[in-house]
């Protein structure tokens, strides 16, 4: 599989998704960046604090924000796990 497939399989599902903007593009680009760093292991386990600086956003409530967004759009599954010294998990949905 090629490293840019998810990536593109993402933009293809968004084509026509009138409410998918450049931050959640930005936001699902670095889960993915994440993921492969970690070997593309399903769910990867994130703490938002890890997230946002990958993603370049300013804080917190925007990192949930658009998580929850791409997960209630059907491109992720995002479980937050509420507990700040667990990880919370995400699956990636899009192009399956």
């Amino acid at each position: 599989m090629s490293e840019l497939s998810p990536l593109a399989d993402f933009f293809k599902a968004i084509e026509k998704d009138p409410r998918i903007g450049s931050t959640h593009i930005g936001v699902y680009a670095s889960l993915l960046n994440y993921w492969n760093a970690q070997g593309r292991s399903s769910p990867i386990r994130v703490f938002s604090h890890q997230m946002i600086g990958l993603a370049k956003l300013s804080c917190r409530d925007t990192y949930f924000k658009y998580v929850g967004e791409l997960s209630e759009y059907g491109y992720i599954r995002y479980e937050r796990s509420f507990n700040r010294n667990r990880p919370s998990e995400i699956y990636f949905t899009c192009g399956e």
